[in-house]
């Protein structure tokens, strides 16, 4: 497994993940950088798999509530929690504008030191 760029954040905040495709959500932000994100849910998420995500963030920023987000699952395990899983994603090309908009949104929130 790869190492992450930068160190990950617990958040506090109840940040739900949409399915673009499905619109059903996936799961919730456990901790989040801007290389990728953490997520915990209530079923396994292969690893290997490109997902379309939205982001829906804890309140409206630059007049957007969501990110969306291209992202490969990298791994997944059971939770300590048997009911749920964890899966680790890395972003796959973000754009420009949304990683800035992340990154604020992170720092808003607590997210990154």
């Amino acid at each position: 497994m790869k190492q992450r760029n930068r160190p990950r954040k617990n958040t506090p905040h109840h940040v739900k993940v949409i399915d673009q495709v499905s619109g059903k959500v996936v799961g919730r932000v456990v901790d989040i950088t801007a290389d990728g994100l953490m997520l915990i849910s209530k079923k396994a998420l292969d690893p290997g798999n490109i997902f379309q995500l939205r982001i829906i963030l804890p309140r409206m920023m630059d007049g957007k509530v969501d990110i969306p987000v291209e992202a490969e699952a990298v791994w997944s395990k059971q939770d300590k929690n048997p009911s749920y899983f964890q899966t680790g994603f890395r972003f796959v090309n973000l754009s420009g504008n949304d990683g800035y908009l992340l990154e604020d949104v992170m720092h808003r929130m607590n997210l990154v030191g």
